[in-house]
């Protein structure tokens, strides 16, 4: 496994290619950076160009960019709205070709009222195959991520549209399976050979979000369980930025998740 981390973990703090700079100064290095693009101005070559010149030979496995921006808008009934959404996703590609990261963090469709929405396995599969095309004309693969207020949300769902969709793999958010009430290990079986990633961060037993080594969630196990099979792509640590409460805290989480994975 490949230990790595997200410039998401400095959202609001520092913009993206500042947290590019930060990620690859921490000693010892991470194996992999996962990077956040957080706004259409960051959507461009000349962009993901400054950051991986601030990541400094440090590999981008992974682009994650701020799908409640234009992700709904692949599924809408206005063919305007689908054709600019669509152009955004094709200028995160080519921005991420750039970074050479070769996995598509995706969330996909979701309410503004971040609440359980009908699912349409069909229709997923409709959208989410364009983009799968998409993503492999530049060598890259769509990692759709598990998320609570999404549409991949359940091992049922991530075994349904594996079946309409065998291209496509998948993120693995532990947080996010927790707050769906799905026991993140519960995901491993049905992913398989499609899981390319996997996002970690820890919470307390009042389910109060924290960083790795801090609250109630076994790595060890959850460790063993992508051991047994036989997993070997990036482990991004993922935290939301107010969890980091002093200068050593990523170090401290850092440390513990290499202990234990």
């Amino acid at each position: 496994m490949q230990l790595g981390i997200s410039t998401a973990a400095f959202y609001g703090l520092h913009e993206t290619e500042e947290a590019a700079g930060l990620i690859a100064g921490f000693t010892p290095r991470f194996d992999c950076a996962e990077v956040f693009l957080q706004t259409v101005s960051e959507y461009s070559l000349s962009f993901a160009q400054e950051v991986r010149k601030r990541l400094e030979g440090l590999p981008c496995s992974s682009v994650h960019p701020q799908g409640t921006q234009f992700e709904n808008g692949l599924f809408s009934r206005s063919p305007r709205q689908r054709r600019d959404a669509l152009d955004q996703f094709r200028r995160i590609l080519d921005a991420a070709a750039i970074l050479g990261a070769s996995r598509y963090v995706y969330h996909g469709r979701y309410t503004a009222l971040l609440k359980a929405l009908p699912f349409d396995a069909q229709r997923n599969a409709d959208v989410v195959g364009l983009l799968c095309e998409e993503a492999a004309a530049r060598g890259m693969k769509i990692a759709w991520e598990n998320v609570f207020w999404c549409q991949l949300t359940t091992p049922e769902r991530v075994t349904a549209m594996r079946r309409l969709l065998p291209q496509v793999c998948f993120t693995l958010d532990i947080k996010q399976a927790m707050r769906a009430g799905v026991q993140p290990a519960d995901f491993l079986p049905v992913m398989g050979d499609a899981l390319c990633n996997v996002h970690l961060c820890d919470w307390k037993a009042d389910q109060q979000l924290c960083l790795p080594g801090e609250g109630v969630f076994d790595f060890k196990a959850f460790g063993r369980a992508l051991s047994g099979m036989r997993y070997s792509g990036p482990v991004i640590l993922e935290p939301y930025a107010g969890l980091i409460r002093d200068e050593g805290s990523l170090d401290r989480a850092a440390a513990f998740l290499r202990r234990v994975l």
